[in-house]
């Protein structure tokens, strides 16, 4: 297993402001601060990570910037990059033995052809690999620059879906990403996707299984039929569906065991079909493509607790989970006004007594002594 280390995580945090001259900002446990090159590079000499990704500027907002702005995204990021790989530095990292990474931004490919010919005629013998942000790019890349064709490609362009990472294998990727393995353990479901695909059936295969659905109550099967993981081969179904409902993070846990070790039998399965040739996986991906589902299943259930990696910083994000309390009034007058009405309507049971006062007069009389007024107000 190997280390990656990069300025900021994928799928990066949007940050409020965008990057500087001299540094990027990123989010950190203790909220959102600038990190200069030096810094970055003082981390990655201290923790000697396998792989370093380099500086690069990235988007913090959503939406693609104007082109003014994506020149000087691929400008200020080849700076950085002159400015990570200093001579010494060189020699440091490699001493280290660490692989430093260039990132290719997830621009255009006009705007960005002077940082992509920088590192194959100048940065070439400093870095082993490339860091892609936007795996479209990798046509161009080796149509126009043969020196980086024989590098390792680590993608960095989040794929949504198996049918995705296998798209991305076809351009030519080398090492995946795959952040959706966390949110689909969080959702519940247990992966059961193969690769290469089983035969076909007359309805499209699910790529995963919701453990919430009713159906795993009482089941005793594995969460996965034929699955050898720790999870499938010690618990069954109806004690994940207890764990999910007891809130018991264990019930993740054992779905996120289960969830790698289909993702680490998926790509030994394109390991040994790319070993067979280019065309016998192409054709494997086509199967897989009309055997499965289009999507991943959502999960029906509720997510654990918020952690670090849930954090998003937009305007007003949406609660992962339903709020525990809600108000029942329907009239808008509140959930007491609703206990009078109802316990008034109930012949022969005694009516709530609903203080008309403000909280200051309760306190500066008491309850007992407001209850008591009203009562003989009333006679």
């Amino acid at each position: 297993m190997a280390t990656v280390l990069a300025p900021r995580r994928c799928p990066a945090i949007k940050t409020p402001v965008g990057n500087g001259a001299n540094f990027m900002a990123i989010f950190t446990s203790t909220g959102f601060r600038n990190l200069t090159t030096d810094e970055y590079s003082a981390a990655v000499e201290t923790l000697k990570p396998d792989i370093a990704i380099g500086p690069a500027d990235l988007f913090h907002t959503s939406t693609m910037p104007v082109p003014k702005k994506l020149v000087r995204m691929a400008e200020r990021t080849e700076e950085w990059t002159d400015a990570f790989l200093t001579p010494k530095r060189r020699e440091a990292l490699k001493e280290a033995g660490v692989s430093v990474f260039a990132p290719v931004l997830a621009v255009p490919y006009p705007i960005q052809w002077e940082h992509l010919r920088h590192l194959a005629d100048e940065v070439i013998d400093s870095i082993s690999g490339l860091a892609i942000y936007d795996v479209d790019l990798l046509p161009d890349i080796e149509d126009n620059y043969e020196p980086l064709i024989s590098l390792p490609r680590l993608s960095l362009h989040i794929p949504a879906t198996p049918q995705a990472i296998l798209r991305q294998i076809a351009l030519g990727v080398d090492v995946c990403t795959i952040p959706f393995v966390n949110a689909i353990s969080d959702a519940g479901v247990a992966l059961s996707f193969t690769f290469p695909p089983p035969s076909q059936n007359t309805a499209l295969l699910p790529l995963g299984e919701d453990m919430w659905s009713s159906e795993n109550e009482a089941s005793l099967k594995p969460f996965v039929e034929g699955c050898k993981c720790y999870a499938c081969t010690t618990h069954h179904r109806a004690f994940l569906h207890h764990l999910l409902n007891a809130k018991e993070m264990l019930g993740w846990t054992l779905l996120q065991i289960h969830n790698h070790q289909v993702m680490t039998n998926f790509f030994a399965g394109i390991r040994a079909t790319l070993a067979e040739g280019g065309a016998k996986f192409e054709e494997q991906a086509k199967r897989f493509a009309a055997v499965y589902e289009a999507e991943l299943p959502q999960g029906t259930g509720t997510r654990p607790r918020a952690r670090g990696y849930h954090f998003k910083p937009d305007p007003n994000p949406s609660r992962i989970n339903p709020p525990a309390w809600e108000n029942f009034a329907t009239d808008g007058e509140g959930v007491a006004s609703e206990v009078v009405g109802t316990a008034e309507a109930a012949e022969g049971t005694e009516t709530p007594l609903v203080p008309d006062v403000g909280s200051l007069k309760l306190e500066e009389k008491g309850f007992a002594e407001v209850a008591h007024d009203k009562k003989k107000h009333e006679l």
